[in-house]
């Protein structure tokens, strides 16, 4: 069958080895910010240094480029999920039965593996669906937020239901990392791969001298800044404006769940427009607001306000890795655009928890913390408009 004649059902049929893949990409991450009252209890730590239990592994995110020429040694795009997606399971084991430092050193692991997937899954989408680009990455991108959302909703309940503490609040997590790795591990045995993947160093030097490539970096590092800077401390900026811990991470739960859900359309619909500069212009000024409004207001009125920034996020981070699909030509392309957007912008991103934490530290107001968002939403919205052009990104 091809692509031109393929279906919505028939490619979000074959989009299922990747919405499988994306059920385990983001609860290893956002687990622990519902946790982090209860951790820094236990271990004494400051709100910096818990900030880099977010930190490393979006840092690793970004270090991980480095790592890639030598991941597609490993071979296809296939093997190199399945095999990754092993080691993301074994590191948040790790997590659950280790100590302080390997706390640490599986936000390590954890990181690099969902770098390696971040990476994978766009060219796995240019490889077996192109004419669905948009369809399929809206799908999977609300799988990784509604599994996000699920993960900070259970977190503290499951961490007050036993002696275990918070470690049996990663529990789930293992169990479905283990089936899921189970479940490709069994397909690559029955369907081998001998590609392998292949990333031009050539190219990466041509596309640092492309305008167009650093507009889409710079627009990814900005979306995932507002994205790390705000779901690390959320839950406990409502715990300081009165929540309890458990309804805090129900209350981030739930508004990540709602913007999920209708961002999974974004992607497929954006891919009709000629262009969607104005839209993610918006999206900006739209999320700054938002965040604006939760400095000024209190109470149950909160909600609607995280809905709001948690909507402008489930879209433009879908449509941040859709425009690096849309903007290449060809697999190897998309590939190499994907590691310098999300190499770039991860690094930037590692540092929000950071300074988010650091101005709480130093004034004792998440008010004051909360005007990193508000300043990063204008300059997504600013940056969003250039990155957003319909044109081609040339290699030659």
């Amino acid at each position: 069958m091809s692509e031109a004649l393929l279906s919505n059902r028939d490619a979000i049929r074959r989009g299922l080895p990747i919405f499988i893949t994306a059920i385990n990409m983001r609860a290893g991450l956002t687990i622990m910010s519902p946790l982090y009252p209860i951790l820094k209890d236990q271990y004494h730590l400051t709100s910096f240094q818990l900030s880099f239990l977010t930190s490393l592994s979006v840092l690793c995110f970004a270090g991980s480029a480095f790592l890639m020429p030598l991941v597609g040694k490993i071979g296809g795009t296939n093997k190199t999920i399945a095999l990754t997606l092993s080691v993301l399971s074994a590191a948040i084991f790790l997590r659950m039965v280790g100590n302080l430092p390997i706390l640490f050193f599986s936000s390590v692991t954890v990181g690099i593996s969902i770098a390696i997937l971040n990476f994978s899954l766009p060219v796995w989408v240019k490889e077996n669906a192109p004419e669905h680009s948009g369809l399929l990455t809206g799908i999977y991108i609300t799988i990784m937020g509604s599994f996000a959302a699920l993960s900070t909703a259970v977190a503290v309940p499951l961490a007050e239901a036993t002696s275990w503490g918070w470690r049996f609040s990663m529990l789930p997590w293992v169990i479905i990392g283990v089936v899921s790795s189970a479940w490709w591990l069994r397909r690559i045995v029955k369907t081998p791969d001998s590609a392998h993947m292949q990333v031009s160093s050539k190219f990466h030097s041509i596309l640092l001298r492309r305008p167009g490539a650093w507009s889409i970096a710079i627009f990814f590092g900005l979306q995932s800044m507002l994205f790390y800077g705000t779901a690390t401390w959320l839950p406990t900026i409502l715990v300081a404006k009165g929540y309890s811990l458990s309804h805090a991470g129900l209350a981030v739960s739930l508004t990540g769940l709602g913007g999920s859900l209708i961002g999974i359309v974004a992607p497929h619909y954006s891919t009709k427009l000629k262009n969607i500069r104005i839209m993610l212009f918006f999206l900006g000024i739209m999320i700054s607001l938002s965040f604006a409004a939760v400095i000024l207001d209190s109470g149950g009125r909160l909600i609607i306000w995280l809905l709001i920034s948690n909507i402008g996020l489930s879209i433009t981070f879908p449509l941040s890795l859709l425009l690096t699909v849309t903007r290449s030509v060809e697999a190897g392309e998309t590939r190499s655009l994907s590691i310098m957007a999300q190499s770039i912008g991860y690094l930037m991103a590692a540092f929000a928890p950071g300074i988010v934490g650091a101005i709480f530290d130093s004034t004792s107001s998440w008010n004051w913390a909360l005007v990193v968002p508000i300043v990063l939403g204008v300059a997504l919205g600013l940056v969003g408009y250039s990155a957003g052009k319909p044109e081609k990104i040339l290699i030659s």
